[in-house]
């Protein structure tokens, strides 16, 4: 027996439970369901281009490629990835310009400095070295 609230609520008597024939007939339906193609291939790329050598134990798998599931390739690009990509590429130059101006000052005048002053000097010095010594 069952307690009266699982029957009732606020005078609503709950439905019957479904026969077990109609959920094994649902599981029926959504397991067909779950197998059904996605599309139907466009005439345009069921036409045959030429003979194909398909080995005589695969010609009923080959007959029935279109029904299979993910077994047409389709390559496209959605207004949704073209909408993300966009923002992406548009302010590339930008982000890589405030990346380059962040690090100008810590890393590159000191770098330049250094390049400048210390390297190009050594440098001149060197060659002024050479020519005062052995010129010709």
């Amino acid at each position: 027996l069952k307690p009266s609230w699982l029957t009732s609520w606020a005078g609503f008597k709950c439905p019957p439970r479904d026969l077990p024939g109609m959920s094994l007939r649902r599981a029926i339906i959504r397991a067909k369901e779950a197998v059904a193609p996605l599309r139907k291939t466009s005439r345009k790329d069921q036409t045959r281009i030429g003979t194909y050598p398909v080995p005589p134990e695969a010609s009923i798998w080959w007959a029935n490629r279109y029904q299979v599931p993910g077994g047409e390739i389709k390559q496209s690009f959605s207004p949704y990835q073209q909408k993300i990509m966009f923002q992406w590429f548009w302010n590339a130059p930008s982000r890589w310009y405030w990346r380059f101006s962040k690090w100008a000052w810590p890393i590159g005048i000191p770098y330049l400095i250094i390049y400048i002053f210390v390297y190009k000097s050594c440098q001149m010095d060197v060659e002024a070295d050479i020519r005062a010594k052995a010129w010709w």
